[in-house]
């Protein structure tokens, strides 16, 4: 149980507590805060949509910069599970991206109790970690988009909100889009990664 749940608990257990409820309101509390416990806690249909990611993957680095031709690049992906049945972990490399050799983490999973998608990214190409959330936009449960902000170093700006889109297109391939919100009035795709299952 999570930290929160325990301090919940503690808190009914004082003395000061057990002495204001009477045995039934305090039994209807603890069963609801267990309840929720466990739906925050235990994995579901979005951590088991993770183990489609798992293994190696070929993967093509896109730079898609509005007016000039994209700067592209192979290397390849490996994803595989950071803790069983709920977070993976990706971790990809390539030869040459932005004139330099890239290497890329990514930690990913679904929060139960924000009712959200959460990713959280690193890279040797700067010294920030770069969070987004997001839910699935589609019916069929293939295409999520997850929003945060980033500081850009190269311009100065602080907070720049950008967008994460992830499209499964089969088993064997998906796309992961990195998209500027501050171009245009509905942003601008800055970055795709095609990624293909190694046979």
């Amino acid at each position: 149980m999570r930290f929160g749940g325990l301090f919940a608990f503690a808190l009914l257990a004082a003395p000061g507590a057990a002495a204001a409820q009477d045995p039934a309101e305090r039994e209807a509390m603890i069963r609801e805060m267990q309840e929720r416990a466990r739906v925050a806690t235990t994995p579901g249909k979005y951590h088991e949509a993770l183990d489609y990611y798992i293994g190696e993957w070929d993967v093509e680095l896109a730079m898609v910069m509005p007016g000039a031709p994209p700067q592209r690049s192979r290397g390849r992906a490996a994803y595989e599970w950071l803790i069983e049945g709920r977070w993976v972990v990706q971790r990809v490399e390539a030869a040459e991206f932005m004139g330099v050799p890239y290497h890329g983490v990514t930690i990913m999973g679904y929060d139960n109790f924000a009712r959200n998608h959460v990713a959280a990214s690193v890279s040797n190409m700067d010294t920030a970690l770069n969070v987004v959330r997001g839910v699935v936009v589609d019916p069929n449960d293939r295409v999520t988009a997850l929003y945060g902000t980033l500081d850009e170093y190269t311009t100065g700006e602080l907070a720049k909100p950008y967008k994460v889109v992830t499209r499964v297109v089969d088993r064997n391939h998906h796309t992961i889009e990195v998209w500027d919100l501050g171009i245009g009035p509905d942003g601008a795709k800055v970055l795709q990664f095609d990624y293909t299952r190694r046979r």
